[in-house]
C-alpha cells in the first residue's frame, strides 16, 4: 500500500500520511517553535479527527533538530490526541540531541521510540 499523503504545505511544516494504518506524521521544520507548534498541531489534529481506527501515531523527527518548550509541549498534545484516538504514540528519528532532550524532561515515558529506520519499519508492519 503506498502513502496517502493529506497535508503536504510548506506553511504547515508537517507532512501527514497513512502506511498500513499507521498516521505518520513527519514534522519537516529544522526548529519547532511556538508558531511551527501551533501549525503542527492544527493539521495533525484535523488528520486525527477524519481518520478511521488505526493502530499507530508515528511523529517522525528526522528532519528537525531541535524543539523549544512549545515544540516538545506540541509531542506530548499529539500523544495525548493519539491516545484519544486510540492510536499509540510513537517517536522516530531523533537525533541524539533531540532524544537527550526527551530522556531529560522524562517525555520518554509518553512514548515507544525507535532508535533506527528498521525499527521503525518493523514496528510499521
Amino acid at each position: 500500500m503506498t502513502p496517502t499523503t493529506h497535508g503536504t504545505s510548506t506553511a504547515t511544516f508537517v507532512t501527514v500520511s497513512i502506511k498500513n494504518k499507521h498516521t505518520i506524521a513527519r514534522l519537516d521544520a529544522v526548529s519547532i517553535g511556538p508558531r511551527e507548534a501551533a501549525l503542527i498541531a492544527t493539521e495533525v489534529s484535523r488528520m486525527l479527527t477524519n481518520a478511521t481506527k488505526g493502530k499507530c501515531l508515528v511523529i517522525d523527527l528526522s528532519r528537525t533538530n531541535s524543539l523549544s518548550s512549545m515544540g516538545l509541549g506540541l509531542c506530548v498534545d499529539l500523544r495525548n490526541r493519539a491516545v484519544d484516538a486510540g492510536l499509540r504514540p510513537v517517536i522516530a528519528g531523533m537525533n541524539i540531541q533531540l532524544t537527550d532532550l526527551i530522556r531529560m524532561m522524562r517525555v520518554d515515558r509518553l512514548f515507544t521510540i525507535t532508535s533506527s529506520s528498521h525499527d521503525l519499519e518493523r514496528l510499521l508492519l
